[in-house]
């Protein structure tokens, strides 16, 4: 051992170049191995944190066309009870969104954004609630509510939350009467993959709604006991429930569905993930695939580089092979030198990490990159190093003890076939590697640039949005407009209920029109929304000032809506299930299908409401081309802060919140353009071996060939030649697995850019211009060499 070991220092002095070249590569690709799979985990073990998590099931309705996660409340309250079965339930309010709340500290009253959940107490008994003060069994009290501990951090500072008073602006509209919240209890933090988020919980008041079968606003979350069969709950549900109080004639063709909870994630129902967080299972596997491609060529870079080595070390071997050696103890050093330089990389790879982690430098990585997050992880990939090591190990060390010494010395030993056809199969794959990983990521790219340059429909460049509280809506809205319409810069400001654009689930409402019902996508806007919006009318009239004074609603509906239903100006939609006898109005107008919604989903039915009574929250300003934009955004915060000085002002750009909407896309797109690049870098080293071996054995050869008249021109075409036919065939092969994982990955779009067959050939000329020059400026030095000193080597 001690011999395998002094052998060991010995090959990590003489060939540093080698050595650092392997470790380098090894440890990087182990590195971008670890933080793909913690990606991964952090995906496959979503919401399970949860002790209860394989009990817990989310209620879905199955319809012939379709199925929904959200129901209205006596549905709910009538399924919970449904069953002995079931030991807990709650509803789960997703839509009362942020609010503008206001808390007393020390240096006086302070406003903050914070999005506040109303559900039933038992929330807690389901969910994996870890109390830091305070009781979870507070939520039974009306007035108190949970947060937290970073919030309670951030809201209170050091000073203990609990009997802290919450004032929610303008109230909770589940909690009808309820003026402020007490916080009851502190919570840790929630880990980022559950669905539960670190916001505020508070009961839902326990009547409301309890008889409105119309507004569909609440998930349901039921925890079964450990003997139950979810199917057998559902069906005693649908075997003893009237659907028809909800859905009419529909109401034979409805059934209950029950989603394991940690089966949500994958569903990928909410890509914007403003009420579901989602994921897709084909994007994890293509993680997964790329983390282990990454890996297998790594390994055999490392072969490559092992074997390209043995030139300068098979005499030494030879050696002590005459001296006695073994082939067994010189093949279990060569192996513990592979393992050794493996082990080494793996070390390294955790620095890496932890020093990306430490720089911020991994921020298109959800999942928590601390090392000691992942024990499993850090201890697989630790056996991986050693499994990789021996793998990559056995060739080299079979090859460089097979040949016996008089082939040695005449120096044609590495000219064998089969190891020629080896290292080529092998060079070969990372070629493909490489070249399926560059047309995956450049198309990546360019969907992500076709969706940022999207015509929307509407002048995204020229507006910018601002949340508005209550107060300032209420109370303060024309100075509002007015104070912002005094600077040169502001031509106008329209309002909405919602942000438009920034989103893939909105309010729907349910109508009848000419006696038939319809289902649409509901937003309240100013009349002057689509002026300052620059959506163009495609016929009826456009809304005016006297529209939103009016008695009744006026409707603008898109292009879909109007083909689907053959709408005309002046016909009337009604909305039965809203109390006000305003809500039945007239169709004013129509408009071009605008994309409200991400380039993941196709054009829906919408429905513009003017005149609805509520406050609209979200004010759109119209900005001058060629105005001094910060200058603009200034102005706005100053006539903020002149309103109420505790609001915290946000001015928000398009390109902002379509980052936010696009985040997965952009993320998946960096974290596949850096291990593609990972990947071309490695293969360059594999290459750069795999050229130091060939040029060691041929140097002979170029001699002779050079004394002969051959010049440099001709040596260095002669070897580009030979790895250009590699890559070409290695394009072949490549080109149609590229094609067929783009293409699949671009069914996940409604809109989507055109497959270019440039980015194939750029691909093809990528490698080869690296492969290229990787090639001639290696042989360089050997073509350039005295022909003599060449054929006398030899």
């Amino acid at each position: 051992m001690k011999t395998i070991i002094r052998n060991f220092i010995n090959v990590l002095i003489r060939f540093k170049v080698a050595t650092i070249l392997n470790v380098a590569g090894l440890a990087v690709a182990f590195a971008a191995f670890l933080i793909i799979m913690m990606q991964v985990s952090f995906e496959r073990n979503f919401d399970r944190c949860h002790p209860d998590s394989t009990r817990i099931y989310r209620m879905g309705l199955s319809f012939p066309d379709g199925a929904s996660m959200i129901h209205c409340r006596p549905l709910i309250e009538a399924f919970i009870h449904s069953s002995p079965h079931i030991e807990a339930g709650t509803l789960i309010n997703p839509y009362i969104g942020e609010m503008y709340v206001t808390v007393t500290r020390k240096e006086g009253k302070q406003g903050f954004k914070e999005t506040i959940i109303t559900c039933h107490p038992e929330i807690t008994r389901m969910f994996q609630f870890t109390m830091c003060e305070g009781e979870s069994s507070c939520l039974s009290e009306p007035e108190k509510a949970l947060m937290p501990e970073s919030m309670a951090h951030r809201l209170f500072g050091k000073e203990s939350a609990i009997g802290k008073q919450i004032v929610p602006d303008g109230g909770i509209w589940t909690k009808p009467g309820v003026k402020y919240l007490v916080v009851g209890g502190v919570y840790k933090d929630f880990p980022e993959n559950t669905q539960l988020k670190n916001v505020i919980y508070t009961e839902m008041s326990p009547d409301y709604a309890l008889t409105n079968w119309i507004s569909s606003n609440y998930f349901c979350y039921v925890m079964l006991d450990p003997s139950a069969s979810p199917k057998e709950v559902a069906e005693n549900f649908d075997a003893h429930f009237d659907y028809s109080k909800q859905y009419g004639d529909m109401a034979k063709d409805i059934h209950v569905e029950l989603v394991p909870l940690t089966d949500i994630y994958y569903m990928n129902e909410d890509s914007s993930g403003s009420l579901v967080k989602s994921g897709s299972a084909e994007k994890a596997r293509l993680l997964m695939l790329i983390a282990f491609l990454v890996i297998i060529v790594a390994g055999i870079n490392f072969t490559n580089f092992s074997t390209s080595l043995a030139p300068l070390r098979i005499k030494s071997i030879n050696t002590q092979k005459v001296l006695g050696s073994s082939a067994g103890i010189l093949r279990a050093s060569l192996l513990f030198e592979a393992v050794g330089i493996s082990l080494l990389a793996f070390l390294c790879s955790l620095f890496i990490v932890w020093g990306l982690g430490h720089m911020g430098w991994l921020y298109f990585v959800q999942a928590d990159t601390t090392l000691t997050a992942y024990p499993g992880l850090v201890g697989g990939l630790a056996v991986l190093s050693v499994i990789i090591g021996l793998i990559a190990g056995i060739y080299p060390s079979l090859y460089m003890t097979s040949f016996p010494p008089a082939l040695v010395l005449k120096g044609s030993f590495g000219l064998s076939s089969s190891g020629k056809k080896l290292r080529t199969a092998l060079i070969g794959f990372q070629f493909i590697v490489s070249i399926v990983l560059i047309i995956s990521a450049m198309f990546v790219r360019q969907q992500n640039r076709f969706m940022q340059k999207y015509s929307l429909g509407f002048d995204k460049d020229q507006v910018v949005v601002v949340e508005l509280n209550r107060n300032i809506m209420h109370d303060h809205k024309d100075s509002y407009v007015g104070g912002l319409k005094e600077y040169p810069g502001i031509e106008d400001v329209a309002f909405c209920s919602q942000k438009f654009g920034s989103e893939d689930s909105y309010r729907t409402w349910g109508g009848v029109y000419k006696e038939q019902s319809v289902n649409f996508t509901s937003l309240s806007v100013s009349w002057n929304f689509f002026k300052v919006m620059g959506i163009p009318l495609i016929g009826g009239r456009m809304p005016t000032e006297s529209d939103e004074r009016g008695n009744n609603y006026s409707y603008v509906f898109n292009r879909q809506m109007r083909d689907k239903w053959n709408m005309e100006p002046n016909d009337i939609m009604r909305i039965p299930w809203l109390e006000e006898e305003s809500a039945d109005g007239s169709v004013i107008g129509f408009v071009d299908d605008v994309k409200f919604t991400s380039l993941r989903q196709s054009v829906s039915e919408l429905g513009f409401v003017i005149n609805e009574p509520r406050l609209m929250l979200y004010s759109f300003i119209r900005v001058k081309a060629g105005s001094d934009i910060m200058g603009v955004v200034d102005h706005i915060r100053k006539t903020v802060a002149h309103l109420d000085p505790t609001y915290p002002c946000e001015v928000e750009f398009y390109d902002e919140i379509f980052d936010h909407l696009y985040h997965q896309e952009r993320n998946l797109s960096t974290m596949i353009l850096l291990f593609s690049l990972l990947a071309v870098i490695i293969s360059i080293v594999g290459i750069f071996g795999l050229v130091i071996f060939e040029t060691q054995y041929r140097r002979k050869e170029i001699g002779i060939r050079k004394v002969f008249g051959a010049t440099v021109h001709e040596i260095l075409v002669m070897f580009n030649k030979i790895y250009f036919r590699i890559v070409c065939v290695c394009f072949i092969i490549a080109a149609p697995l590229a094609y067929y994982g783009v293409r699949k990955w671009l069914e996940g779009f409604a809109y989507k850019t055109p497959i270019y067959w440039w980015i194939f050939a750029f691909a093809l000329l990528i490698v080869s211009l690296i492969t290229m020059f990787t090639v001639t400026f290696q042989n360089w030095r050997a073509a350039n060499a005295n022909p003599v000193d060449s054929i006398k080597t030899e």
